[in-house]
């Protein structure tokens, strides 16, 4: 299991588009190589209507779920239910205040 985070931005048209500037997404990828997991959680948030702006350079692996807090030990269980999950953490301004 991978957490694979990344930055992202909402494309025209999609759900978000005008509603926020951009997100952090991190993707839970039950997979075993790091660059198919890094792949995928590229494409299921473009999927999304997300446009992906940046990769994290480090990735996480999970190899034991009981390392994980309640919350994230959630968002393992579902990705290892159904593949993969994503948590987007989304913000309005880019600017600084």
């Amino acid at each position: 299991m991978f957490l694979i985070n990344l930055q992202a931005e909402p494309k025209k048209g999609s759900e978000y588009y005008e509603k926020v500037v951009g997100a952090f997404v991190s993707v839970y990828i039950d997979y075993l190589d790091a660059e198919g997991a890094i792949q995928l959680a590229t494409y299921y948030t473009e999927e999304e209507g997300w446009k992906v702006n940046n990769v994290d350079d480090e990735f996480f692996e999970i190899e034991d779920e009981k390392e994980l807090d309640k919350e994230n030990r959630e968002f393992y269980d579902e990705a290892k239910e159904y593949g993969y999950t994503m948590v987007f953490n989304c913000y309005e301004s880019d600017e600084e205040e």
